[in-house]
Order: C-alpha cells, then structure tokens, then sequence
C-alpha cells in the first residue's frame, strides 16, 4: 500500500474510507491530490474484499473544488497551450468516468461546503450523504469557465435541465435542504450524526448478498442517459474559453483576491 500526503486513507474490510487531506486548503484539489485519488481507485478496484468506499473530507470542508492557484499557474506555465488544455480535460474525464466501472459502491459523505471539482467527483459517487450545515455550489462561470469534466452532463441526469441551468449559470450556494429538494444529494442528516449515517447505509447493503447490488449498479448506469458524445467536444470548448475567453482574467482575479 502507498503513502499518500494530499488524502488519508482507512483500510478496514468491507470499506475503504478515503478523506480528502488538505484541510488548510478547504481540500482544494490539486495535481497531487488527482493523481493520488487515481491511484487509490486503481489499486482497490482489483480487491474483491472491499465492497464499499467512502469519500469525505479532513477539516470543516468536503472539497472547495479545484486549487485556482495551480490552475492559474499551469495556464502561465503553459502560455495557453491546446495541448495542456486538452490533456487536463481527457485527464479529468478519464478519472471519474472510472467510478462508473468499480464494483464497489461509492459513498459521498459530506461533512462541508462542496465546490466544483468537489461536487464531481460526489455526483460521481453512488449515494451522498450530506451534513445539515453544508453548501454546494459551481463557481466555474464566475472564473469565465464552465462545468467541465462530464460534469454538466451528469448534473442534468440528476436534478434536470432547468434546474441545473439555474444551478450552473447563477454560481449561488444551496443549502443541505436545496440540495435533497432537487435531487442532488440522497440524505441529510446533522454533521454529528455523518459518520453513523453512513455507516447505517453500508450496514444495510452489506445486509444482502453483494452481486445482485454489484450489478444493479452496472445496470442503472448503463440505463442512464451518458451523453458520451458530448465529452469528445469538452476539450475543445474548454480551450476555446481558456484561449479566448475571459478565465485568465476571472482566475487571476478570483487568487488575487484570495491573497488580501
């Protein structure tokens, strides 16, 4: 088993707990953190004795999303380069279209406010637990991008077109009860009461036997509707709005601010 600096990871058979570690940075993912969630979901989906995984974040937040700083010095680094935007997207795309495939079921518990990036990899996730106090919302358009990553596709599975319009285009935080009025999130329950919560869910799919639950999974995935064409056009629009839009600009701005 690896070490691993941008997440904390708990091994106790059937589950596998996963906690986004970088709490000084609202557990802002970076590069690291990406590649080290990739990691840990390579090397456990090849271990039947694990059936369950759950992800959570350390510290008051789930995850603010994707870490600005490091998306603004990669577009400095890379002058705008079609490649880098490209490759970053195929990149991200990849990732969690590999939550898809896992026979595992994958549980986000979420313990705080849930940003971008961070509210994709929970849609991703098989059932979402949310705690009372949290929020969620899509900054993206505020910082002159949009909801990349498949994300816009399976955020219209979930709560529809009107809404996740309103979602997407309007940058506003829900609450706990928005988010399981819309459909977002599966359960609310008090931040003292999450990790039982989640651990009543896991105890009640472990219940009955797990291939039939295994394959529901494979089953209603494959039943919903995964607009795959659409990701073959998200890296081109995404270089178009880093090439010629106004996301060097908001970003700047957004870490600008950050830093006061």
């Amino acid at each position: 088993m690896k070490d691993y600096q941008t997440i904390s990871v708990e091994w106790s058979k059937p589950v596998l707990k996963v906690a986004f570690n970088r709490p000084e940075k609202a557990n802002a993912m970076n590069k690291q953190m990406n590649e080290e969630l990739d990691s840990i979901i390579t090397e456990v989906r090849k271990d039947t004795d694990y059936k369950f995984i759950v992800f959570t974040g350390n510290g008051k937040a789930f995850s603010a999303g994707a870490d600005m700083n490091e998306v603004l010095q990669g577009i400095e680094n890379n002058s705008f380069s079609r490649s880098f935007i490209r490759e970053d997207q195929l990149s991200r795309q990849e990732f969690l279209r590999k939550f898809d495939s896992l026979d595992q079921i994958t549980i986000a518990a979420i313990n705080g406010p849930m940003y971008g990036a961070g509210l994709a990899l929970a849609m991703v996730c098989d059932f979402r637990i949310m705690a009372d106090h949290a929020t969620a919302c899509l900054p993206e358009v505020e910082r002159g991008l949009f909801f990349s990553g498949g994300g816009t596709p399976r955020l219209v599975n979930l709560i529809g077109p009107a809404k996740a319009k309103e979602f997407i285009m309007l940058c506003d935080a829900i609450d706990a009860t928005e988010a399981l009025k819309i459909g977002l999130v599966n359960k609310v329950v008090p931040l003292q009461d999450l990790a039982a919560a989640t651990e009543e869910l896991i105890g009640k799919l472990n219940r009955s036997p797990f291939s039939p639950i295994r394959l529901t999974k494979k089953i209603v995935n494959a039943a919903t509707p995964r607009f795959e064409n659409l990701l073959f056009y998200e890296p081109e629009l995404q270089e178009q709005m880093m090439l010629y839009g106004e996301a060097r600009e908001e970003i700047n701005k957004f870490v600008s601010s950050k830093k006061k």
